[in-house]
């Protein structure tokens, strides 16, 4: 079966799409590399001009991560798809990563998740209908989980397999990791 044509881009861009470095930044929400990587990418868009520089946020999931696909489907619920929105409530959840992290939810049920779901959505943005979001969230046949889905697939389709994982101008760059600081961006995105 092929995979559907989404109505957006996959991922969460901040930057124009018309810079000459478009990163990818592929994410698992549960991943505590992507969680360490995450401050050096937001001084990343922070400190570069918006028309040199685009990062794609691109949420994913991987196998053992039990908890990310609901909250890749509540990224999907609260943020798309406003890019800034995604930025701010990806930025939120990795706070809060210790509430959710597979020791945290050793011994949780999923109803226990959708209840912290709730509660992060409510922390987030008390305005947003977050009984409704959650709802829909649990729905596997809802229009979000499909949406989300599109993230995940773009993910499997360019062969990623681990977390964080980065693409530079449509190129896996693996010399830059979790760990990698902003001199160690700058040093090879001004070197290209």
């Amino acid at each position: 079966m092929p995979t559907p044509v989404p109505a957006y881009p996959s991922g969460y861009r901040l930057g124009s799409g018309d810079a000459p470095l478009q990163i990818e930044a592929f994410i698992d929400l549960e991943c505590p590399f992507s969680k360490k990587a995450w401050p050096t990418l937001l001084g990343l868009i922070n400190r570069e001009p918006g028309d040199r520089l685009a990062i794609t946020a691109q949420p994913t999931i991987l196998c053992d991560h039990r908890q990310s696909w609901d909250l890749t489907k509540t990224i999907t619920a609260v943020a798309d798809p406003d890019p800034l929105k995604g930025w701010k409530f990806i930025s939120h959840l990795f706070q809060n990563r210790d509430r959710y992290n597979s020791e945290a939810f050793a011994t949780k049920t999923h109803q226990d998740l959708w209840a912290l779901i709730r509660t992060l959505i409510q922390e987030f943005d008390d305005t947003l209908p977050a009984d409704q979001l959650v709802k829909d969230i649990t729905d596997e046949g809802s229009a979000i989980a499909s949406r989300a889905k599109t993230s995940i697939r773009y993910a499997i389709s360019r062969g990623v397999w681990s977390t964080p994982t980065f693409f530079i101008n449509g190129s896996e760059v693996p010399q830059l990791e979790s760990s990698s600081t902003l001199k160690d961006w700058h040093t090879f995105l001004n070197d290209l």
